[in-house]
């Protein structure tokens, strides 16, 4: 669009600025662009449950050999591990609902229940087996001091 005036050529000697081609084209950095989507792909992949599929993406996500594409490639496989291990094919009730982003976070939550669960029944089955070591510490030396006819030290 032209308002009537004319922009006069710069009288320091300097070219005028020109934009980039990406600038005058709208064209992005389709490379970064495709690694973010990778990610974002296996990201939905989880949403979804289907683990091999968020593998699958987190690689193609780490393929660029970049230092933070590594760093979240691994953290999702890690978490891609994890919900395999403790959380097998079972969503959250409410993952029909809400953005993505909310339902991942749901499952994370509701793997951290699961886990919270699981440590909580161990902790009580550690306090059984705890309490019946100790009665059988105690038979053994009751056994020892009928059996040796002195007190153990």
């Amino acid at each position: 669009m032209q308002t009537g005036e004319q922009k006069s050529p710069s009288l320091s000697g300097d070219p005028a600025p020109t934009q980039s081609a990406a600038e005058l084209t709208g064209v992005c950095d389709c490379h970064e662009r495709s690694r973010e989507d990778q990610f974002n792909v296996a990201l939905q992949a989880l949403v979804r449950g289907e683990y091999g599929a968020a593998r699958s993406a987190l690689a193609g996500h780490a393929a660029g050999g970049e230092a933070m594409a590594l760093i979240e490639a691994n953290a999702g496989q890690d978490l891609t591990d994890i919900l395999v291990r403790y959380m097998g094919d079972a969503l959250p009730a409410d993952a029909s609902e809400g953005t993505e982003r909310a339902v991942l976070i749901n499952l994370v939550l509701s793997l951290i229940g699961r886990l919270e669960t699981n440590i909580a029944t161990l902790g009580a089955q550690n306090a059984e087996l705890a309490a019946d070591l100790e009665k059988r510490e105690e038979a053994l030396k009751r056994l020892r001091e009928l059996t040796l006819g002195q007190p153990e030290a």
